[in-house]
Formats: structure tokens, sequence, C-alpha cells
């Protein structure tokens, strides 16, 4: 059994946003699955985005976001979860007047600090995977 507290995970920084590395590979050696907890300031956001290979779900805590995947956009708020097909486009933005917070879920895990570093530079779409 592995133990990891918010305060002493790693963590990214995105548009007015944290994602603490809660169950990643290098911290626990998870093999299937990578989960992280995204604190998201109203106006933020994370970028719509897709992984080829990769599944992903969003499961809001606290707050209101936006949806975007695809064509389709929905407004999300607390105990609700939302699941995103490997392939399928993704994002998330925070509509509340208070902090957005969710989890954020993927199987297989994949290199969570390239797609951020990736949302730095002026592309449309970020596509992590193989």
């Amino acid at each position: 059994m592995k133990v990891v507290h918010r305060k002493d995970a790693k963590a990214l920084k995105g548009d007015k946003s944290l994602s603490y590395q809660i169950i990643t590979p290098d911290n626990v050696g998870s093999r299937k699955f990578l989960i992280t907890v995204v604190d998201i300031r109203p106006g933020g956001s994370t970028p719509v985005h897709e992984h080829r290979t990769v599944e992903s779900m969003y499961y809001v805590l606290e707050g209101r976001g936006e949806v975007t995947s695809g064509r389709e956009r929905k407004v999300l708020g607390p105990d609700t979860a939302i699941y995103f097909p490997a392939g399928s486009t993704h994002g998330i933005r925070n509509v509340g007047r208070g902090r957005l917070r969710y989890l954020s879920c993927h199987a297989p895990p994949y290199e969570i600090e390239d797609l951020y570093r990736s949302w730095q530079a002026p592309e449309a779409l970020v596509t992590t995977g193989g």
C-alpha cells in the first residue's frame, strides 16, 4: 500500500490551475492508470486536447466546469463524471465564481509533463499517446 497526500504530490502549473500528480508511475509505480487532482481558478481552463490511446475521465468535486469534447459542450457541477474515449478531444473551463476542483483519471498513464509543456506552444490542438 502506498499513500500520497496532495501536499506531497508534484504540481504542474497551467492556465490559472495546478494539477497535483496523485497516482503516477513515478511516485507509486502505477502501470495501468494516472490520477491527478486539478484546481482551476475562475476563468482558467485545461485546454482542449486529445490522447490517441488513452481513455480519460473527469470527476467534478467542487465548482462548475464547462466541458468541451468535439462539438459538444456541457456544464458540470459536483458529483458528476464525464468519460472520454481514447482519441476524443476534451478540455474543461471554470465557469463558476469559485475554484473548480476535479479528478482527472487516465488509462493507461502517459507523459503528463509533456502535455503541460506543449500547452506553452502556439498549437491549436495537442495530441498525446502513440
